[in-house]
């Protein structure tokens, strides 16, 4: 099999940069630490996979010849990002090697045959739900942090997504916490719901960043095992997580007695700050909500460690309800924090030993996380 192909250089840096992330790396199996590269009618098409998820890129190119054979990941782009001029050729002769060529550099890249490589498969787009990039994107990024990273229970690392009429909802938690974020699609589907690795929505965030894509199509393939998401010249397959999500609902607080409203980002800033004491303790924080005369009160944050010392962080905020000592995990307050764009963040309490709700200030159903107390001495 011989073949010829030009390339434009950015083109052909930016593809092997958003294939380079599903590259897998697993010593005993080489292959996965390649890219293959192909033809697929007039484009260049780069595949890689780690085989729980698949990205595939088509892009431009003059192809001269049938053209298919895996290249180290690394290797392959630290040469291309290493070329200055604006044109690639490669060409194909036959051995599972590419001869470059750049201006004044010549080299030849080593591959492995393509009859080696997994089968990333392809699905027709046309039954896929179409919904915005931007709000899928933050779908993601506000409930992806609080899946599991512990492989023990596998549906924890997942990310529970369920699509009922127009409404779709995804839910993340690791048992210590829990994220949820809903929002509304323009368009009536089927009631769906599906456990997908947090791990592959985190790459279909990242590529979207990338493209700069206005809308992402998610497919169902009938088989019931993987969903594909497709987003301009980009396709990105993963394998779906087998199991019962834990029925969140259930821990969901019904009611609050304590309702605090504070700024979110002197919250963050204090829970950082806590944070520097707390992190050589569990990571720690006790909060004090004192309410005030009219409705006025204080959060104070404490942070005490045997060996780096204690820190007190006191805020001004409104509080209704309650007076109560309750301690959590300060970086997971802050993730849940980080996550929040309004000026004002509500956290609602019950007691010491009980689940917290914390939400943005005046948007009650889109998004909100629950945090699991942390034990307190003495309690």
């Amino acid at each position: 099999m011989t073949c010829k192909v030009t390339v434009q250089k950015n083109t052909f840096s930016e593809s092997l940069a958003i294939v380079g992330r599903a590259v897998g790396s697993h010593s005993n199996l080489p292959i996965l630490s390649n890219i293959l590269l192909s033809k697929d009618e007039d484009q260049l098409r780069l595949s890689a996979t780690d085989l729980t998820v698949g990205v595939t890129v088509w892009m431009d190119a003059n192809l001269d010849g049938d053209l298919g054979l895996t290249l180290p990941a690394k290797t392959l782009t630290d040469v291309i990002n290493s070329l200055t001029d604006p044109e690639v050729v490669f060409s194909v002769n036959g051995k599972p090697e590419a001869s470059l060529k750049c201006g004044t550099y010549k080299g030849i890249v080593k591959g492995i045959d393509a009859s080696e490589f997994p089968t990333i498969p392809e699905y027709p787009i046309t039954n896929g739900v179409s919904m915005d990039a931007s709000m899928f994107k933050e779908m993601i990024q506000k409930v992806a942090f609080a899946a599991s990273m512990d492989d023990t229970r596998p549906v924890l690392t997942g990310v529970l997504m369920s699509m009922d009429g127009k409404t779709v909802s995804m839910v993340g938690t690791d048992g210590f916490r829990l994220a949820i974020c809903k929002a509304i699609l323009p368009d009536q589907f089927a009631k769906k719901q599906l456990i997908i690795p947090a791990s592959a929505l985190k790459e279909v965030m990242r590529i979207l960043n990338a493209t700069k894509t206005a809308r992402i199509t998610l497919v169902l393939p009938t088989n019931g095992s993987q969903v594909v998401f497709r987003c301009e010249n980009v396709q990105i397959v993963s394998q779906l997580i087998d199991g019962k999500f834990p029925d969140y609902q259930a821990i969901l607080p019904k009611g609050y007695k304590t309702r605090t409203v504070i700024a979110t980002a002197d919250l963050l800033k204090a829970c950082k700050q806590a944070s520097i004491i707390a992190r050589e303790g569990s990571n720690v924080v006790r909060f004090h909500l004192q309410p005030g005369p009219n409705q006025t009160g204080k959060v104070r944050l404490l942070a005490e460690s045997d060996e780096t010392g204690a820190s007190e962080i006191e805020l001004d905020a409104t509080i209704e309800g309650q007076e109560l000592e309750i301690a959590f995990n300060v970086k997971f307050m802050q993730d849940a924090l980080e996550v929040i764009s309004t000026k004002s963040v509500v956290i609602e309490t019950n007691a010491h030993n009980t689940p917290a709700t914390i939400r943005p200030a005046g948007k009650q159903d889109a998004y909100w996380c629950v945090l699991m107390p942390m034990h307190l001495d003495g309690n």
